[in-house]
C-alpha cells in the first residue's frame, strides 16, 4: 500500500513539474526606434511570477503549460499586455506613453499628474524651443504660456531677459521670478549689481544653462504651486528640469546648426548732404556756405551702415545618455558662438553637464546634477551712452569720418568714435559658473522615503575694460571681479500612500540656504602707453573698492494633497521662512495656501455628454513674498573712506529699520479645466487675482536726519486677470495638424503709497523716470506726459494741449496727463504644428496689445534744434512752408522750432504687435535609410526668426503706432519694474536664419 501511494504522489509531482517546465522567451524594444529596452518588468498575470529583461532586452521566463497573460511594463511607456497562447518565444514593441509623460508636471518639490492637481502650473517642453538659435532658454518663453510674459532688455547678446509672471508685483524689490534648476534655487543676481552693468551685465540667471540640455519648464504661477518656496513666490516660480539618462542602450546625440543674423529695425538717418541741405534752408544760405561757416564739412560717412554688420550664430551640442537598471546617466558637452550684428558685440559659451542616478539597492538611490559653463562675452557699451555703436551711429554727424587721411583713428568728442572703441578697446565679461546637486533618496518603508539634497551654485563675473588714448584721453582701464556663491541643503521626508478609494501624498521638509558675495574693483587713468593693458600700470587710480556681504534663509515647510476616487481634490501647503535679509522684528514669517478641486466628468451625468471627456473645477488662495531686496536694507549702514578732503572717515550711508519685512502678495485662483471628444480639444481657463501688501518704497524722511528717504513697507498692489490656453488636434492621422494657443489678459493697479508725493489731484504717486509715475489708481508704469496736438497747418507752429485740453504753443510740466501705460492689456502666442510623415512645418505668431513704449531717443533725433550737433531723422526735412501744408515738423522759422523735441506724446507709441516668432521646416530621414550609414536617427532643418512684425503704425502722431524702423518689444528698464517700456536707441531684436542636424547613433 505504501508503495503504491508513493508511486502515485511521484506521479502528480512529475505532471506537476512538467505542467510548469514550459519557457517563453523573447525581446523588448522601443517601437519608435527600434532599440532594446532593458529593465522592462514581465508579469505573469494573476500571479507573483515576474521577471525583467536584460541589457539587451531579452528576457526567458516559466509559464504553465495551457499558456496566460504576460504583462509588460516600463516607465514612460505604455502597458501592453499578451496572450501566450501556444507560443514560446514572444517579442514585443513598447510605445511611449505621450499622455502620461506630458500630463505630469514638476511641481515645488516634486511632481503631480497633471489632470488631478489643483496647482496652477504651465507646462512648456522641450519641443518649444528646440534648437532654436538662442543663448538662453528664456528668449523661447515669450508667447508659450498664459500670463507669461517674456521680454529682451534688448537686442544685445547675452542680455537679459525679462519675465513678469501674471503682472507685476512689486515697485523696488525685484519683479523676476525664482528660477530653480533640478531642485536649486539659482542665485539672484537682480537683488545685486554685477560689475558695471554695460551692455548686459546684469545676470541672466539661464545664460549658463544649454536650451539643449532642457527636459521642460514648468511655470508656477498661482499660490498653491508657490506658497511652498515662501518669501520667494510672489513673482512666480520657474521650476526646470535638465534631461536624465534612461535605461537602454547608449544614444550618442549631436546637434549642430549654423545661421546668420541681422538687424531687424534699422533708423533712417539724414546724409550729408541732406543734414548740410537741412542747414542751409534754416539760415537762407547754400551748402557751401554751410561749409565755409564752419558749420559743416564737405566730408560724408554712413555711420550706421559701419557698425551694423551680418551677424552669426553656431552651436554644436554632442550629448551621451544610457544606462541599466541599475544606473542611467546623461553627459553633454555644448560650444556656442554669437556675433551679433552690431559690431564688437560677441559671446562664446562652453559648457558640460553630467547627471547621474545610481540605484545601489532596491530601496536606496544616489544621483548627482552637475553642470559647468564658461561664458566669454564681448560687450559694446550701453544703449543709454555715447559709447555704444548704435547710439553713437545714430547721433554721429554724417560728415564726421572716423579716420584721418593716412588712416589713423580721430578723436569724435561727445559722441564717441565707435569704430576706434570697437577695434581698439577692451571690454570683456567672463562669466564661471558651477550648479548642481547630489542628492541621496531611501525608501524607508513602501510609500515613505527619505531625501537629502545638497547643492551649489557658484558664480563668479571677472570684468576687464580698457580704453585707449583716443577714446579717452590718457587712457582709462578697469577691472573688477565678483564671486557669489550658494550652499543649501534640503532634507524631505516623502509619503504616498492608496487607501481603498482614498489617495494621500504629503511631503515635509528642511532647507537650510547660505549664500556669500565679494566684489572687488579697482579704476585709474593716465597711461604712458596703450600696450599696456592692466589697471595697476594706470598712472592715477581713480576708485576702489571691495564689498563683501551675504545672507542665510533657514525654512520649515510641507504639503498635503488629498484626493477622493480621483474626483475630488484638496491640497495644502505651508512654509515659515527665517531670512537674514530682513529686520530683526519680522525675520520669520509664514507662508501658505490652500486649494481644492472637482473632477466633475467623474459623475454620471457629466459621462452621459459623449462631447465632454474631462471636466474639472478648481480654486486656490494663499501667500507669498518677495525678499528680492539686497542684503542688508533693514541695517543702518556707515561707509568709511578719505573722501572728506582726503582725510579718512565714517559716514552713515543708510538709515536702519529693524521693522522691515517682505512684501507679501495674496492670491485667489479659479481655473476650469475642460478636454472634449477624446480631448483632441482641451481648454483651461483661469480668473486670479492678486494683491501685493507692504510694497518696499522709500519714504521721505527729514533732511535733519541726515538721509533723503528710508526703506519701509508702505503701499499696495493689486492684479488681476485671465489666462486661457486652448489646444487642438485638427488632424491626427498620416497628417498631423496641432494648434495651440494662449491669451492673457491682465489689470495692474496701484491702491495704496501711504507716505509718498501728492499731485495737484490729490493721487500719491513715486517717480518712476521723466516719463512715467506710479500711480493710485493706475499702473506701476503709467506714462504721465504733455500731449501732442500737431502742425497747425495754418501757421507752421507745433501745437500741444494743455492739462484741460486746450490747445497751446507753450506747453509747462503743469499740463502733463496720464496718457498710457507700459504694461499690455493682453499678451499671448499661438502655434500651429503640420506634419506628414517625416515632413514637419511650425509656426509661431507671439502678440502684445495695450501697451505704450516711450522712445526718449527721438527727443534728440527728431529735434530740429539738434542740428549741427547730432544727425537728425530725415522726416524733418518734411517741415511746414506753406499755409495748409500737413507737416511733420514745425516751420524753420517758428518759435517752436526749439521747443519742438521736448518730451510730450510725440515720442510715445501704441507698442502692440503681432510679431512671427519662429517658423522651422524639418525633415526627419527614414529610419530604414539612416541605419545604412550606421545611424540611428538623422533629422535635418531650417528655421527663421523674427520674420515679420506687425503693428498699429502710422505717420508717428500722437500715441501713433510702431513705425517699421523701431523695435516695439521694448523694456528699458532692465530688471526693474520702474522706467520699463522706454527706449533710448535700444537694440531691436534680430532677424535669424539658420539651418542644422541632428544626428543619432
Amino acid at each position: 500500500m505504501k508503495k503504491i501511494l508513493l508511486t502515485c504522489f511521484m506521479l502528480v509531482f512529475v505532471l506537476h513539474a512538467w505542467a510548469q517546465d514550459r519557457t517563453v522567451s523573447g525581446k523588448v524594444t522601443d517601437a519608435d526606434t527600434g532599440e532594446s529596452l532593458p529593465g522592462v518588468n514581465v508579469l505573469l498575470k494573476g500571479t507573483g511570477t515576474g521577471i525583467t529583461t536584460d541589457l539587451d532586452g531579452n528576457y526567458k521566463i516559466s509559464v504553465p503549460s495551457d499558456g496566460g497573460v504576460l504583462v509588460f511594463t516600463f516607465i514612460g511607456m505604455e502597458t501592453q499586455e499578451v496572450e501566450i497562447g501556444s507560443r514560446s518565444v514572444i517579442n514585443v514593441e513598447m510605445t511611449t506613453d505621450i499622455a502620461e509623460l506630458s500630463e505630469v508636471v514638476v511641481v515645488g518639490y516634486g511632481a503631480q499628474n497633471a489632470k488631478l492637481s489643483t496647482q496652477s502650473v504651465s507646462k512648456v517642453d522641450s519641443k518649444a524651443f528646440e534648437n532654436m538659435p538662442i543663448l538662453s532658454a528664456q528668449e523661447a518663453l515669450q508667447g508659450q504660456a498664459a500670463g507669461v510674459q517674456m521680454t529682451a532688455s534688448s537686442g544685445v547678446a547675452g542680455g537679459q531677459q525679462n519675465i513678469r509672471i501674471r503682472g507685476v508685483s512689486s515697485i523696488n524689490a525685484g519683479g523676476q521670478p525664482l528660477f530653480v534648476v533640478d531642485g536649486v534655487p539659482m542665485n539672484d543676481g537682480n537683488a545685486i549689481s554685477y560689475g558695471q552693468a554695460q551692455g548686459g551685465a546684469t545676470l541672466n540667471p539661464l545664460q549658463e544653462l544649454n536650451p539643449n540640455e532642457i527636459e521642460s519648464i514648468n511655470i508656477l504661477k498661482d499660490a498653491s504651486a508657490t506658497a511652498i518656496y515662501g518669501s520667494r513666490g510672489s513673482n512666480g516660480v520657474i521650476v526646470i528640469n535638465t534631461k536624465k539618462g534612461k535605461a537602454g542602450k547608449t544614444k550618442v546625440n549631436l546637434d549642430l546648426y549654423t545661421g546668420v543674423q541681422d538687424i531687424n529695425n534699422r533708423r533712417p538717418t539724414m546724409t550729408a548732404d541732406q543734414h548740410r541741405g537741412y542747414i542751409a534752408d534754416l539760415f537762407g544760405v547754400s551748402q557751401q556756405d554751410v561749409i565755409d561757416a564752419g558749420l559743416a564739412t564737405d566730408g560724408s560717412f554712413d555711420w550706421p551702415d559701419a557698425v551694423i554688420q551680418q551677424g552669426s550664430v553656431s552651436n554644436a551640442n554632442l550629448s551621451v545618455s544610457g544606462g541599466d537598471e541599475k544606473t542611467q546617466y546623461f553627459f553633454s558637452g555644448t560650444y556656442f558662438q554669437q556675433d551679433a550684428y552690431a559690431i564688437g558685440n560677441e559671446i562664446e559659451r562652453l559648457n558640460t553637464r553630467m547627471n547621474i542616478l545610481h540605484n545601489i539597492t532596491d530601496k536606496l538611490r544616489v544621483g548627482t546634477n552637475i553642470g559647468i559653463a564658461k561664458v566669454n562675452n564681448d560687450r559694446i557699451g550701453a544703449d543709454n551712452n555715447t559709447f555704444a555703436p548704435l547710439t553713437s551711429s545714430y547721433l554721429q554727424l554724417p560728415w564726421v569720418e572716423p579716420r584721418t587721411d593716412n588712416g589713423a583713428y580721430v578723436n569724435t568728442g561727445f559722441i564717441a568714435n565707435v569704430l576706434a572703441i570697437e577695434e581698439l578697446n577692451t571690454n570683456r565679461v567672463v562669466n564661471r559658473r558651477l550648479t548642481g546637486n547630489a542628492f541621496f533618496e531611501y525608501d524607508i518603508i513602501p510609500g515613505l522615503s527619505l531625501k537629502t539634497d545638497f547643492g551649489t551654485d557658484q558664480f563668479q563675473l571677472e570684468e576687464n575694460r580698457r580704453d585707449v588714448d583716443i577714446v579717452s584721453p590718457g587712457g582709462y582701464g578697469y577691472y573688477g571681479i565678483t564671486q557669489d556663491n550658494k550652499w543649501l541643503n534640503t532634507t524631505t521626508l516623502n509619503f504616498n500612500k492608496t487607501f481603498g478609494e482614498n489617495y494621500i501624498s504629503a511631503i515635509g521638509g528642511y532647507s537650510y540656504e547660505e549664500a556669500n558675495y565679494a566684489q572687488i574693483q579697482v579704476e585709474g587713468s593716465g597711461f604712458l602707453s596703450d600696450d599696456l593693458p592692466n589697471v595697476a600700470s594706470a598712472a592715477t587710480p581713480t576708485f576702489t573698492s571691495n564689498e563683501k556681504s551675504g545672507w542665510r534663509l533657514n525654512s520649515l515647510f510641507s504639503r498635503v494633497s488629498y484626493r477622493w476616487n480621483d474626483k475630488l481634490l484638496a491640497e495644502g501647503s505651508i512654509r515659515r521662512d527665517g531670512s537674514s535679509r530682513f529686520g530683526a522684528g519680522n525675520r520669520f514669517g509664514i507662508f501658505w495656501a490652500g486649494s481644492l478641486g472637482y473632477v466633475l466628468s467623474e459623475e454620471a451625468f457629466i459621462q452621459d455628454i459623449s462631447a465632454i471627456s474631462f471636466l474639472k473645477l478648481k480654486a486656490s488662495y494663499g501667500t507669498t513674498g518677495n525678499d528680492q531686496i539686497g542684503n542688508f536694507p533693514s541695517l543702518g549702514l556707515y561707509g568709511a573712506g578719505n573722501d572728506y578732503n582726503g582725510v579718512p572717515g565714517i559716514v552713515p550711508t543708510q538709515a536702519a529699520n529693524p521693522q522691515l519685512s517682505w512684501e507679501e502678495t495674496t492670491q485667489l485662483d479659479i481655473t476650469m479645466n475642460l478636454g472634449l471628444f477624446n480631448d483632441r480639444i482641451t481648454l483651461e481657463a483661469s480668473y486670479y487675482d492678486k494683491l501685493t501688501d507692504g510694497l518696499l518704497l522709500n519714504v521721505p524722511v527729514p533732511y535733519t536726519t541726515g538721509f533723503v528717504s528710508i526703506t519701509q513697507n508702505a503701499g499696495e498692489m493689486k492684479n488681476s486677470g485671465f489666462d486661457v490656453l486652448l489646444n487642438t488636434k485638427n488632424f491626427d492621422g498620416d497628417f498631423k495638424w496641432e494648434t495651440s494657443f494662449n491669451i492673457g489678459f491682465l489689470n495692474n493697479e496701484i491702491t495704496s503709497l501711504p507716505g509718498a508725493s501728492v499731485d495737484d489731484e490729490g493721487r500719491e504717486f513715486v517717480i518712476g523716470s521723466a516719463s512715467q509715475r506710479a500711480i493710485v489708481g493706475h499702473s506701476v508704469n503709467t506714462f504721465y506726459l504733455i500731449r501732442y496736438s500737431g502742425i497747425n497747418p495754418e501757421t507752421g507752429d507745433a501745437e500741444w494741449l494743455t492739462k484741460d485740453g486746450e490747445v497751446t504753443s507753450t506747453p509747462t510740466a503743469a499740463d502733463r496727463v496720464i496718457v498710457g501705460s507700459a504694461i499690455p492689456d493682453f499678451t499671448g502666442g499661438l502655434t500651429n504644428t503640420f506634419s506628414y510623415k517625416g515632413v514637419s512645418l511650425s509656426g509661431q505668431f507671439t502678440f502684445v496689445s495695450g501697451n505704450s513704449v516711450m522712445y526718449d531717443d527721438l527727443r534728440f533725433t527728431d529735434n530740429p534744434n539738434n542740428w549741427g550737433f547730432f544727425n537728425l531723422n530725415p522726416r524733418l526735412l518734411d517741415y511746414w512752408q506753406n499755409p495748409g501744408d500737413d507737416a511733420y515738423a514745425p516751420a524753420l522759422t517758428s518759435p517752436t522750432f526749439g521747443t519742438f523735441g521736448q518730451r510730450s506724446t510725440l515720442q510715445l507709441r501704441d507698442a502692440s504687435y503681432l510679431r512671427l516668432r519662429n517658423v522651422t521646416l524639418s525633415y526627419t530621414i527614414p529610419k530604414s535609410a539612416v541605419e545604412r550609414i550606421g545611424l540611428r536617427s538623422a533629422r535635418v532643418y531650417g528655421q527663421a526668426q523674427n520674420l515679420l512684425t506687425l503693428t498699429a503704425a502710422n505717420k508717428g502722431e500722437a500715441l501713433g503706432g510702431v513705425e517699421k524702423e523701431l523695435e516695439p518689444e521694448i523694456n528699458g528698464g532692465g530688471g526693474t519694474n520702474l522706467g520699463a517700456g522706454e527706449s533710448f536707441f535700444t537694440l531691436p531684436q534680430a532677424k535669424s536664419f539658420t539651418v542644422g542636424v541632428s544626428l543619432g547613433f
